[in-house]
């Protein structure tokens, strides 16, 4: 595979809105109802992505407030940041803002250290199956991404809707801006 077709992806957001299940719907095509607290968990998957195998890896971060510093001590030099809130659940989508704070610093810092690619951002409303219990309408997960650069989707890891294409949206995006930059140089 081409070295050059590797990208590191960090999931973040706040505790129980879903980071795990959609990790492990897209490595493992499995889903779990049962919620256990990550600190950290690493994962790769292989994507075959417009014809063009992709190398994923993935990093499933803890949401709980007490990890949040060593979140930032280990996954701010990522390529890609999934940011995920519940969509029935609007501190979820609240908590974002501390992440969104810590990946715009570590932008600001690459910017100044010479122009390393800047991270590509997608946040995802997850839990897009309970629509009865939605509390996040589209148009505020929406909003609360464009006023952060960030793309959006909505995803359901159980029903598996829009797992495969969030991450190849966040692939495709990174690779179009890094091929862009290199180019210029």
């Amino acid at each position: 595979m081409d070295e050059n077709n590797r990208i590191t992806i960090t999931v973040c957001g706040d505790g129980g809105c879903g980071k795990s299940s959609i990790t492990l719907r897209l490595v493992r095509s499995q889903w779990t109802h049962e919620y256990d607290p990550t600190i950290e968990d690493s994962y790769s998957v292989t994507r075959h992505i417009d014809g063009q195998p992709y190398f994923l890896m993935l990093t499933d971060t803890a949401g709980q407030e007490e990890y949040r510093s060593l979140w930032a001590a280990s996954n701010l030099r990522s390529d890609a940041f999934l940011l995920v809130y519940d969509i029935t659940n609007p501190m979820t989508l609240d908590a974002l803002d501390h992440f969104a704070a810590m990946i715009d610093m570590e932008e600001a810092a690459r910017e100044d250290d010479g122009g390393r690619v800047p991270p590509v951002r997608i946040v995802a409303g997850n839990k897009c199956d309970l629509q009865a219990a939605r509390q996040v309408r589209s148009q505020q997960g929406l909003e609360w991404a464009r006023q952060r650069r960030c793309g959006f989707m909505e995803t359901s890891a159980r029903d598996m809707v829009n797992i495969e294409e969030t991450f190849a949206r966040e692939s495709m995006s990174f690779f179009s801006t890094s091929c862009c930059l290199t180019s210029r140089t």
